[in-house]
């Protein structure tokens, strides 16, 4: 999910937020790639670079949980479908089955 900055009042400039990033990157780099903090941001720092060059607030966390929620979702609808496939098919083997009858009535009719 992006949401585009509109508040005006007490932001960093773009100058200002790259320079902060670029500290916080010297920190983490520091510690090493192995390292709880490096391994927890691996892939934020370009999606800071990317706020900060398209005015944008997308955060990984939020995407994540909104494609959980979709996931959800998606197989409760997935489920209702295989129910309402279920249920036609149930009907068309009704149908075929009155149809088979039908037939053979006729025939007797025919041959009668």
């Amino acid at each position: 999910m992006c949401i585009e900055n509109t508040a005006e009042a007490a932001m960093a400039t773009k100058d200002q937020e790259r320079e902060v990033l670029q500290q916080i990157k010297a920190m983490v780099d520091d510690l090493g790639p192995r390292s709880y903090i490096a391994t927890a941001f691996r892939g934020v720092f370009d999606i800071a670079e990317e706020n900060i060059d398209n005015d944008f607030s997308g955060n990984p966390v939020e995407q994540a949980q909104d494609l959980g929620e979709q996931l959800a979702q998606c197989t409760v609808q997935a489920g209702q479908l295989a129910e309402e496939r279920d249920e036609y098919k149930a009907r068309a083997e009704a149908a075929e089955a009155q149809m088979i009858v039908l037939k053979a009535k006729l025939y007797d009719y025919i041959t009668a």
